[in-house]
């Protein structure tokens, strides 16, 4: 199991590696494919489906939203009129994904565990960043002035970087609760099963030199993120993380404080709505995306049950030669479009498991931070499409699996060994 563990681990790390691609047999793939079924390979080889059948006993809503999803995806695949476009959709964005997920489920037991895939997707976005840091030196911006690194588009690099730099503030913000009880000489910086602090239970957490990392990593984070203009990531970032501060701060008893913040919050993202909409590129940011959504729903009135084929929403769209339109730039329309009602029935269902067992478990810094970046990619999603890439798609599925860990300890004490 440990070696499945750092598998997932290094997968977590590497996700940036789709973007190698290659031929096996005139079948596309990439980098990171190729480490999920091996992983998955050894997950068989070790374990096989022992013990899977009855994580899906205990959880069928969670496992009937899946398969819904699965359906809806694999429907509109085979109705497709560019059934090889959607197929390596449907295999690198859904069944993917889902393979990585049941060895996630499967060998992920403990807290700690799941705060070692946070450290992994926290490192990963470093390096990613410093590498845009280096574009952003050498002056290799797109047409619009705007940082997309070694990403095919600004919005792809902000998606990425966007829960990484979401983890970092909330370990800073634990670093500061730890700074804080240190004084207290009835308390100690003493790290607990749900800390986020990278020490093992009981013993005290390096907040130094933790603290001087994860300073850089949220400093430099933020620079790239402001550098690819993507105003869809700002607000998400802005509403994850403020959610997630008003949930610490409403637990922890300060619920004035709470209230303030929201308002905060609030008035901060129609700030934010209103300097962007008053700007030319903001202006026509916008009226595209409401263009995009307008054929959008002219596409679902034209294909209301099974939706389009995955990836054949730029066929709907008139050509033009500035824009490229391969996703309808809305998180929701992707899913009804694109994997159908049936499809976009399980991810409701999905989103409603995931909420309600948010409501119903005890509150601690991974649950906060689960919860924050689900919040992100919802919110961002409402003009941009997460999820339908190979890494976000992971990420995405990486909180709904952690989530069910979390979910089998409250059932069972024993689950973490």
């Amino acid at each position: 199991m440990k070696a499945l563990k750092w598998g997932i681990y290094l997968i977590v790390f590497c996700l940036p590696l789709y973007l190698l691609r290659f031929e096996i047999f005139n079948i596309p793939t990439t980098v990171l494919e190729i480490m999920i079924y091996a992983l998955f390979l050894l997950w068989l080889a070790k374990s096989g489906f022992k013990g899977l059948k009855a994580i899906i006993k205990e959880n069928r809503f969670l496992f009937i939203a899946v398969f819904l999803i699965l359906l809806g995806v694999s429907l509109a695949t085979l109705r497709s009129w560019d059934l090889r476009l959607s197929a390596g959709i449907w295999k690198s964005w859904f069944v993917d994904p889902l393979l990585f997920f049941i060895v996630f489920i499967s060998a992920i037991k403990s807290k700690k565990e799941i705060r070692n895939v946070f450290y992994a997707l926290i490192f990963s976005g470093f390096v990613v960043s410093l590498i845009s840091l280096v574009y952003l030196f050498l002056g290799k911006l797109d047409p619009e002035g705007r940082l997309q690194g070694i990403y095919n588009s600004p919005n792809y690099l902000a998606m990425y970087l966007a829960p990484a730099l979401i983890i970092s503030f909330f370990c800073l913000l634990q670093n500061y609760s730890h700074e804080n009880t240190r004084r207290s000489p009835s308390e100690t910086s003493r790290c607990a099963s749900p800390s986020l602090c990278p020490a093992k239970a009981g013993q005290p957490c390096p907040l130094g030199l933790w603290s001087i990392f994860l300073v850089s990593n949220f400093s430099l984070s933020t620079l790239i993120l402001y550098c690819t203009r993507s105003f869809g990531a700002w607000i998400g970032v802005l509403a994850a993380t403020g959610i997630g501060l008003m949930i610490w701060l409403w637990s922890s008893g300060n619920k004035k404080t709470a209230i303030i913040l929201a308002v905060f919050l609030l008035l901060a993202c129609v700030s934010i709505y209103f300097v962007k909409f008053n700007t030319r590129a903001g202006m026509l940011s916008i009226n595209s995306r409401v263009e995009i959504w307008q054929q959008s729903v002219w596409g679902l009135r034209a294909y209301p049950l099974l939706g389009i084929g995955p990836g054949t929403f730029k066929d709907f769209f008139p050509l033009h030669p500035d824009w490229q339109i391969p996703q309808p730039h809305n998180l929701y329309l992707a899913f009804l479009l694109q994997t159908g009602i049936i499809g976009f029935l399980g991810f409701i269902l999905l989103l409603l498991w995931f909420f309600w067992h948010k409501a119903n478990q005890p509150w601690d810094n991974i649950q906060l931070l689960l919860i924050s970046i689900m919040v992100y990619i919802l919110v961002h999603g409402l003009v941009d499409t997460l999820y339908w890439k190979n890494d976000l798609s992971i990420v995405f599925w990486l909180v709904i699996g952690a989530t069910l860990v979390l979910k089998s300890k409250c059932q069972n004490p024993n689950y973490f060994k």
